[in-house]
């Protein structure tokens, strides 16, 4: 400010001398141009270029303020039209989410090329059109909203991608997120939009190479993609073991990531895979190194229904796991009993069912035990254990099976060997 105030002082004193100097020397100055010339005093002429230069300086402002007058005029119209704009977006807010979806778009769509936001009201209208099922009007309102705002296309093509699946137009969602996948291959809800779209196809095989990208992504962990992976799995697993496939089998889970392959529903999905593609060696080595580690009810409940090549090793594993984690586990003494029971050691199969039922009982074990018993020709304990298997189905409440002694002489093929463990008899 001084700066200035210098600045002007120095100029007016110039002008003061430079006054007093034409002033103090006064004389003609001649202007010719071609046959005319004008001839005038100095000062004169000092005086006219002076108020010329005050002239032009004051049209130039004068200039400046007009348009200076038609810019402020214009941004007090935008103003205007702006805040008509942030009104009309909450009122068509208001009315989209009351449902008059009519109004809603008109009120967005209007009011859009004044709005500080217009690609909030395009992607607003373009809903409330979906809502009255207008698709058309709403793929043409989504293309607008991307014109308003190019760096758009991905918050555009996930609103895009949500409504077609919404309206269940599957294909169109798919090449929606395949393109958003091109340019956000990482992005978590493309992938996990993806995902519901390929599980609403049964695109099995599509759906498995993105189990990959979601367990990278952590998108496993919630139950509904929970679900998605269960299916997946089930699906393939199902595909291969039908074919026999057990090379495809085993190059499929080694492939797939390590929190899936640690997952325990993936577990049991792929033993339950081996046992019915045939292949119940890769089951049981499966099942036995993680039982050996924690106890499973489920897969000791499959690992009692497969082939074992070795059962006298196996019935000595199962009684490791009994004096071990697993001690009198229901599952465990069903497991038990049903080795016996393969190996024709029917006394302490029947001792096993028995105990295992009196503590949980289970529709299978009953008719497992009866059938067992009608070998053992003992048909009124069977027919004990088919009541009771049958109020268990209807009542699911258990009750104290106690089985009437027998006494006859062992069969040769059947022979009764004393239990390394007491099994426990439960109720």
């Amino acid at each position: 400010m001084i700066f200035y105030l210098i600045v002007l002082l120095i100029v007016i004193a110039a002008v003061f001398w430079l006054g007093q100097l034409v002033l103090s020397n006064p004389g003609l100055t001649m202007i010719t141009w071609g046959v005319w010339s004008l001839e005038m005093k100095t000062a004169t002429l000092a005086a006219l270029v002076l108020l010329a230069c005050v002239g032009f300086y004051v049209f130039v402002a004068l200039l400046r303020h007009g348009f200076g007058l038609r810019r402020s005029f214009n941004r007090f119209r935008a103003a205007r039209l702006g805040s008509r704009a942030n009104r009309a977006l909450t009122q068509g807010l208001i009315q989209l989410t009351e449902g008059h979806w009519d109004k809603a778009e008109k009120l967005l769509v209007d009011h859009a090329p004044y709005s500080d936001t217009p690609l909030l009201n395009y992607l607003a209208a373009a809903r409330a059109a979906h809502m009255r099922e207008a698709y058309d009007r709403r793929d043409e309102l989504l293309k607008q909203a991307i014109e308003s705002d190019s760096k758009a296309n991905v918050a555009v093509g996930v609103s895009q991608a949500e409504m077609q699946f919404g309206s269940g137009q599957l294909e169109q969602a798919y090449a929606t997120l395949a393109r958003l996948r091109e340019l956000s291959p990482k992005h978590p809800y493309v992938l996990k939009l993806l995902a519901k779209v390929l599980y609403r196809q049964e695109n099995w095989e599509a759906l498995l190479g993105l189990l990959p990208d979601l367990a990278k992504q952590n998108l496993l962990k919630n139950a509904e993609m929970n679900a998605v992976q269960g299916a997946t799995l089930q699906a393939m697993f199902q595909q291969y073991a039908k074919d026999g496939q057990t090379d495809k089998l085993q190059s499929m889970w080694k492939k797939l990531p390590t929190p899936i392959r640690e997952n325990h529903a993936a577990i049991v999905l792929f033993a339950q895979a081996l046992h019915t593609a045939g292949d119940d060696l890769a089951c049981n080595s499966l099942i036995s190194g993680i039982l050996s580690k924690r106890w499973d009810d489920g897969l000791a409940d499959l690992f009692g229904r497969t082939q074992h090549h070795s059962l006298g090793n196996t019935i000595q594993q199962a009684e490791k796991w009994q004096l071990g984690q697993a001690g009198n586990n229901p599952a465990l003494l069903l497991l038990l009993a049903r080795l016996y029971n393969q190996q024709k050691l029917w006394g302490m199969a029947k001792s096993y069912y028995e105990s295992s039922l009196n503590q949980a009982p289970n529709a299978e074990g009953y008719l497992e035990l009866a059938e067992l018993l009608e070998t053992m020709k003992e048909p009124e304990n069977a027919q004990r254990c088919y009541r009771l298997g049958l109020r268990y189905c209807i009542r699911t409440e258990g009750e104290k099976l106690s089985l009437i002694p027998t006494q006859r002489p062992q069969s040769s093929h059947a022979p009764q060997a004393q239990p390394l463990l007491t099994p426990y008899n439960g109720l």
